[in-house]
């Protein structure tokens, strides 16, 4: 049978026939990436502490005001976000002429009849040296002079700055006295070496200079943001160990650190020193002056230069302090600044093509703009500050928080974004670090009576973990690298990835097996005390059986056994008995408790925690979830808190939960929130509410907003089927998405 339509029926099907066609090809079509980046440019005009800019690779930072430089390092300091030049790989610490050691920091906590030293003696000398020590070193300062002194604001004028995120490079324009100035800025995509293009017509008569300085530290016992130390110059050392016309080497020492400064110069330029750690580059009649900085562990030595023999002297020129031998050499290619240039745009156009990409132009809701623009924003950010060999601080390599150590609860938010963008690799270059101190980690399990693996809450490049009020007792850091770890074979579903992984894997799980303590009473296995939840609010000796913790556990376990099927192990009997005996969640009222202990949660009026709500989103679903608890818990939260209490990292959290229950619309709310503890800054930055001055670039923030989007974006297991599941399907949200990683 045939069937017949209408001559008009025929029509309006050749039509919608057309019209499918059409939209399957636009499907088809690849995000312009380059134009979806570049819209999204950061523009400064005026001297802005809330917009300084970012140069870098992850392992390497170099931050600017609106010279190019960091000519205004004081203002920067003061009134936003610092100046800094930081890396992952350069650390100190202060002499211990005392000779302290970290059990000095310690008490004595029952844990179930057992005593257990924690070193929770955060105020005592041990415990204050030990938290600061080791910290990231201040590798130096790159500013302009005019006439002799330091740039004055009221100097500038006509100032237009620009970051091109696609090529990670900042052009800078702007007048000094009325001469037009010009400076290029870029760092190399791998090594720790930043670039720089003066163009004007004040370099030819020497009025405008590039002054290169070095600090002895930040100041010391300042936890956030801490300042420059400047006025210690004997407390530190920089000597020139190389020095022709082109170059100058200079070794830096801090007490037991050092480290190695190359400075090339492009053209006839002149370096002097004008002051111990304080140098001054000028050109010798040019209008152009170009210069890369290197800073290494090690010296860099050029290829052609000679290295001086045994009773020769060391090269030097009249306008230096004399040379001392270096006694490292690395033998390798100095940089120029277009290499270092062509490296920047070479790594960011990679960097840009090669992960997943998000495009919301098409869009009719006015909201869709914000969150584009707060995506790219925070991709860029979080490459240069979060994606190096140690995981990062919360503040990454823009400025300091905590001492500059990593505070390993934070770590999912910190790289769980990278799989979800379809950047696996960069997750993996952190967890390189949790591989290195395993056995740091394992060490400080038996210490305490535990088998396992136990990872420090805070620690520095050196792994020791951090004394603290609170440090000892958090214990939602420990099933992260289990998780991430998921996340890596997910992406990379072979025998390779789960022998490379299963020392990570089975010593976490084994570490929550036991500290997981059976209750002979109850029959059941609790979690403390004493232990500290997510929020941190409650005291550790009464703490017991936090929510979210319970369930982070039980996935931790979970997946661990999911490991050895995979390696064709049996399953482990106790992690099994564990995971059918474990506490269930505590709940009152039809709604999950925070703390078990803390049963009255929901019998005021006032404003809620969040942290039960992570069992679903932050976490996929596992068996002892209830989704429709969770719902009626997240409604409660959301009523008594406001969507403008969403804001942190809880954005992202919120955001998440959001997108697994079913709701799109609250899930957009809340990451495109403009409450102004939620404000996006010019450059992509957001401040933490609880310590505007201490934390003014938290990149917890950009990350969870990334995990969230990425959810939302590419799905997760069991979502609904369809383009983008966790953006409102109501016609008003055009989603393109590419090259997403679906999440558990």
């Amino acid at each position: 049978m045939t069937l017949r339509l209408h001559p008009r029926l025929q029509s309006v099907a050749v039509l919608f026939v057309g019209f499918l066609g059409l939209a399957g090809m636009a499907a088809a079509v690849p995000i312009d990436r380059e134009a979806l980046v570049r819209r999204h440019n950061v523009h400064v005009n005026r001297i802005d502490p809330e917009s300084p800019l970012s140069v870098g690779n992850g392992d390497f930072a170099f931050t600017v005001d609106v010279t190019g430089l960091q000519s205004f390092g004081q203002t920067y300091h003061e009134e936003g976000i610092p100046l800094e030049t930081l890396s992952t790989w350069a650390w100190h610490s202060f002499p211990n002429p005392a000779g302290l050691k970290i059990e000095d920091a310690m008490k004595a906590y029952d844990f179930h009849g057992r005593t257990i030293r924690f070193a929770g003696l955060q105020r005592s000398p041990a415990g204050a040296y030990f938290r600061e020590n080791p910290h990231p070193i201040p590798l130096g300062q790159v500013s302009l002079i005019h006439e002799g002194h330091p740039l004055a604001a009221e100097e500038l004028g006509h100032i237009d700055q620009t970051l091109d995120l696609w090529t990670g490079e900042v052009l800078s324009r702007y007048t000094i006295a009325g001469t037009p100035v010009t400076v290029v800025t870029a760092a190399h995509a791998e090594r720790s070496a930043v670039a720089v293009r003066i163009e004007s017509p004040l370099l030819a008569s020497g009025a405008l200079q590039v002054r290169i300085r070095f600090p002895y530290s930040h100041q010391p016992g300042t936890r956030n943001k801490p300042p420059l130390v400047w006025d210690q110059p004997v407390r530190h050392r920089t000597a020139v160990v190389r020095a022709t016309p082109e170059l100058a080497q200079l070794e830096r020492t801090l007490d037991e650190s050092r480290y190695f400064v190359t400075l090339r110069r492009e053209g006839k330029t002149t370096l002097t020193e004008a002051a111990a750690h304080d140098f001054r580059l000028r050109s010798d009649g040019a209008e152009v002056l170009a210069f890369t900085c290197e800073f290494a562990p090690e010296v860099k030595h050029v290829a052609g230069l000679a290295e001086p023999g045994p009773g020769s002297a060391t090269p030097a020129t009249p306008t230096l302090a004399g040379s001392s031998k270096p006694t490292t050499l690395l033998r390798e290619e100095l940089l120029s600044f277009g290499e270092v240039r062509e490296s920047s745009a070479r790594g960011w156009r990679d960097y840009w093509m090669r992960g997943a990409a998000l495009d919301l132009s098409g869009s009719k809701d006015a909201r869709a703009a914000e969150l584009e623009r707060r995506v790219v924003l925070s991709q860029y950010l979080l490459r240069i500050n979060y994606a190096g060999s140690f995981p990062p601080s919360e503040d990454g390599l823009t400025n300091i928080t905590w001492f500059g150590k990593h505070n390993t609860e934070m770590y999912f938010w910190h790289a769980a974004h990278f799989y979800a963008w379809g950047r696996t690799e960069l997750l993996e270059k952190g967890l390189g670090w949790y591989q290195r101190i395993l056995p740091l980690a394992k060490a400080e399990a038996a210490t305490q009576g535990f088998t396992g693996a136990r990872w420090p809450k805070m620690a520095g490049i050196d792994g020791r973990p951090s004394p603290g009020s609170i440090n000892p007792f958090i214990i939602w850091n420990q099933p992260n690298p289990i998780a991430l770890c998921e996340l890596v074979y997910r992406a990379r579903p072979e025998r390779a990835t789960l022998e490379q992984y299963r020392a990570i894997v089975f010593e976490s799980a084994e570490f929550l097996a036991s500290f997981a303590h059976l209750d002979p009473a109850t029959d059941r296995y609790v979690l403390g005390p004493p232990i500290k939840n997510v929020s941190e609010k409650a005291g550790e000796n009464t703490t017991q059986n936090p929510t979210f913790e319970l369930a982070y556990w039980f996935y931790g376990l979970q997946v661990a056994q999911q490991w050895r099927a995979r390696l064709g192990l049996e399953p482990e009997p106790r992690w099994a008995d564990i995971l059918q005996k474990l506490s269930k969640l505590p709940e009152r009222d039809r709604m999950y408790l925070e703390i078990e202990t803390e049963p009255a949660l929901f019998a005021g009026t006032g404003g809620l925690p969040t942290s039960m709500l992570m069992v679903l989103g932050f976490m996929p679903k596992v068996d002892m979830v209830d989704t429709e608890t969770v719902r009626r818990t997240f409604h409660e939260v959301t009523r008594r808190n406001g969507l403008e209490r969403w804001v942190s990292w809880a954005m992202g959290q919120g955001a998440m939960t959001a997108a697994r229950l079913g709701e799109p619309e609250t899930a957009v709310a809340i990451l495109t929130s403009q409450a102004p503890a939620a404000r996006f800054m010019n450059a992509g930055h957001v401040r933490r509410p609880k310590e505007p001055d201490g934390c003014p670039a938290y990149f917890p923030v950009n990350a969870s907003l990334l995990a969230a989007v990425g959810l939302m974006a590419g799905g997760w297991d069991g979502a609904p089927a369809g383009n983008a599941p966790g953006f409102p399907q109501d016609g008003n949200w055009v989603v393109r998405a590419e090259g997403f990683n679906r999440m558990p």
